[in-house]
């Protein structure tokens, strides 16, 4: 559900609603007005027109009439909030002819001017705001934000220069607005019975006075309100102004006056922040809002949560103990192992010290000629090559991985030359060579030294 904006005003006898509502890009408008003589009657009034509810996501927005208000521009060095905040109550205690006890304070942002800042400020009295919420079914909720005329209209009107005239039953409003800003205004309550001429003189007069004070000449005039009657109007239309439409854009040129605050409200609602509009609904009468009022189920879930949290993490930790414990075990079998492999000498590391008998051991079977060559190959060869009818003493075998050397003795000359060329025919040997032959001291038997070169080959 997209989110609604709903303007609130309650007027005498009369409950006036605005929704504004975002679909596809473009603001939904719709308007609802009703009668009602008593408080339990605007309530009902309200829960009809507002179909039983709001949503989470909904903005309802009502202001206080300005008679209620007390109003000063205040200045300040310094534009933080809470310095503001803090300064504010002996600031206005020395401008304002009432004790700020049971008093509500709400101030606009402050606005640069000269080397200070300006700031908006208005006071109104608690049971202001406590009667006005009487009036709404579910005052802890909604509406979330309140008000006070004019200010409440000046979002939604924009950055255009002009008049302001509010005319409700019971008072009138004149404003003079610059660039989006109340410059200044004046208020005439009790209007009720006073007739349309003399409205008309006074809404002139003050107009006249506040173009003179802000230096300003025939400044166009938006005119609003249920207190506007067709002569009113008239009156206002043949002095010559320029007759502002209100907020055109978003609403139909044919706005009623008498809608029109209730529809304003609304589109600044829309338009701004409530960071920076006024707002009553502070201290006692702050809004709950629906996530206050679920509160107790979200404490509920969020134990449930932490005691899930808890019992994965406590499962964590057993798992932890059981693998560690685990690789305890590992690394005692480990350690038993390396010392029967290796029953003396310093444990260091266990893993690179096996990784580097590892590898001694491949190279002693290397060496040895697990593989098809090495020094036991040579010599299943030199066995295999050399007759059984020759007499010959073999007295020194030295083996690398390229060559063989060997040296003995023969019963002759032509018993060295045979072997080499039986061992020459071998395939493990790619060479052999006499590197020595002589007779030995006995004169009898030939001593001889063979170098035997290995073939890259393996042997069949």
């Amino acid at each position: 559900m997209s989110k609604r904006f709903i303007g609130v005003d309650l007027e005498g006898a009369e409950v006036r609603v605005a929704l504004l509502q975002m679909v596809a890009g473009k603001i939904k408008v719709e308007f609802r007005r009703q009668e009602y003589e008593t408080v339990e009657e605007s309530r009902a009034a309200l829960q009809e027109i507002l179909a039983g509810r709001t949503a989470l996501t909904d903005r309802m927005v009502t202001a206080l009439p300005a008679r209620v208000g007390l109003f000063r521009r205040l200045n300040f060095p310094f534009r933080e909030k809470r310095k503001i905040e803090a300064a504010l109550p002996l600031s206005l205690s020395a401008q304002l002819p009432v004790s700020l006890e049971d008093k509500l304070v709400s101030f606009l942002p402050p606005r640069p001017c000269d080397n200070d800042y300006e700031v908006d400020t208005v006071v109104v009295n608690k049971l202001e705001v406590a009667d006005l919420l009487e009036h709404f079914p579910d005052a802890d909720q909604n509406p979330g934000r309140i008000d006070i005329f004019p200010f409440a209209l000046l979002p939604a009107l924009g950055d255009q220069d002009g008049m302001l005239i509010y005319c409700r039953r019971v008072e009138v409003v004149v404003a003079l607005i610059i660039q989006g800003r109340i410059e200044d205004y004046r208020l005439l309550p009790g209007t009720s019975e006073m007739k349309d001429e003399e409205l008309f003189d006074f809404i002139s007069q003050q107009v006249s006075q506040l173009e003179y004070a802000a230096e300003q000449k025939e400044m166009p005039l938006w005119v609003m309100g249920a207190g506007v009657t067709e002569p009113l109007y008239d009156y206002l239309q043949q002095a010559g102004r320029t007759m502002l439409a209100l907020a055109p854009e978003v609403f139909e040129p044919e706005l009623s006056r008498e809608m029109a605050p209730a529809a304003l409200l609304a589109l600044a609602e829309l338009r701004s922040s409530k960071a920076g509009q006024l707002n009553f609904r502070r201290e006692e009468f702050a809004a709950r809002g629906e996530l206050e009022m679920v509160r107790p189920k979200l404490i509920v879930a969020g134990i449930l949560l932490l005691l899930i949290l808890f019992g994965g993490a406590a499962s964590m930790h057993m798992n932890y103990l059981q693998k560690a414990a685990e690789q305890e075990r590992m690394a005692a079998q480990i350690n038993r192992i390396f010392r029967e492999v290796v029953p003396t000498g310093a444990v260091v590391d266990i893993p690179l010290q096996m990784e580097s008998l590892r590898q001694q051991l491949r190279t002693d079977v290397q060496m040895l000629g697990l593989d098809g060559r090495g020094a036991v190959a040579v010599l299943r060869e030199l066995s295999a090559a050399i007759s059984t009818d020759l007499r010959v003493e073999m007295q020194d075998f030295n083996y690398t991985a390229d060559e063989t050397r060997i040296a003995g003795s023969a019963e002759s000359f032509d018993a060295v030359n045979q072997i080499a060329e039986v061992l020459a025919a071998r395939q493990l040997f790619r060479e052999v060579t006499i590197t020595n032959a002589r007779l030995a001291a006995d004169n009898v038997r030939v001593d001889f030294e063979m170098r035997l070169t290995v073939a890259t080959g393996r042997s069949s």
